[in-house]
């Protein structure tokens, strides 16, 4: 078996501002790694496409010279913008076999396949698959649409992982709350859901329809969550292996927020779930302000 580090990570704007890329502060994110990640889940490939691809290219230098390893990056598609996720994996460590291509425009690609990808793990063999999301950070309906093309890999016999900025908090009380009385408007109806509670105002709270669907929503008093497409987030595994585990924010907080919170997350499939070694997961909170990003850096570790 071997074990195989995984991270996720929104830089933000793919460290393009000011009419270039600038990726300092991203291998500023990574330097704090011991050992380089098999696969790097990434959000916010801002502009990455332009000029033949030069931010991929200069992301995947940025990333082989602070971690000693050679990554070579696949871009993904997005409906939101120039701004892709993607994945970089280390070529000593697993193979890439299949990535749907990153063309937003290929009718030939069902909508299912954009950002999925399959590795072959070099020292083993072993195949898995991969995938990167960046669900919409505006609406709650649009992120469900986004999980359900992600569901039918849940229960797929071929394990998978797969995370991102997900723009969406799960329910249970295990994961950090957001004051919502403190949350602006503009948080309260990107991120929130408003519930009739008989009152003239009402209540507000998150909205986890889109994480809940996947991994399924939390029972308190059973203790584990119903239904659901199959999968797990590894924070929850790590936390229900010891209660005294507490899951933190992945997210700087940010005036008119109402509080950190975990939107950024690393999900396995139930054929992935055996493979999740036990406490592994970090958030990496550096030294600031100022941050490199304002999502912080999130790792797992698998063995297969």
């Amino acid at each position: 078996m071997t074990h195989l580090l995984i991270a996720t990570i929104n830089y933000q704007a793919g460290g393009y501002y000011g009419g270039g890329f600038h990726l300092q502060p991203l291998q500023q994110i990574f330097a704090v790694l011991d050992v380089p990640p098999a696969i790097i889940l990434f959000c916010e490939a801002k502009h990455y496409r332009r000029n033949q691809h030069e931010g991929l290219r200069l992301a995947e230098k940025a990333l082989t010279e602070v971690l000693n390893a050679p990554y070579i990056g696949l871009l993904g598609t997005s409906q939101h913008g120039p701004i892709p996720p993607a994945i970089f994996y280390d070529a000593d460590q697993v193979t890439h076999q299949l990535w749907p291509g990153d063309d937003p425009h290929d009718p030939d690609i069902f909508a299912d396949k954009r950002n999925v990808g399959r590795f072959r793990v070099n020292a083993t063999g072993t195949e898995f698959g991969a995938w990167v999301a960046h669900f919409n950070a505006r609406s709650g309906t649009a992120r469900l649409e986004e999980a359900k093309l992600l569901d039918r890999y849940g229960n797929d016999p071929l394990p998978y992982i797969g995370g991102g900025d997900l723009n969406s908090s799960a329910s249970g009380r295990q994961f950090p709350q957001r004051d919502w009385r403190a949350a602006s408007h503009r948080i309260r109806t990107h991120k929130g859901k408003l519930i009739d509670d008989g009152t003239p105002d009402g209540r507000w709270e998150a909205d986890t329809d889109a994480l809940d669907h996947l991994i399924g929503r939390w029972d308190p008093i059973s203790g584990r969550r119903l239904t659901g497409a199959g999968y797990h987030a590894i924070a929850e595994l790590c936390w229900l292996d010891n209660p005294d585990f507490v899951i933190q924010p992945t997210v700087i907080d940010k005036p008119g927020e109402g509080g950190p919170d975990v939107i950024d997350y690393l999900l396995v499939n139930a054929a992935m779930r055996p493979h999740v070694i036990a406490n592994s997961y970090r958030v990496h909170v550096p030294d600031g302000p100022p941050f490199p990003s304002d999502h912080h850096l999130v790792t797992a570790e698998i063995d297969l």
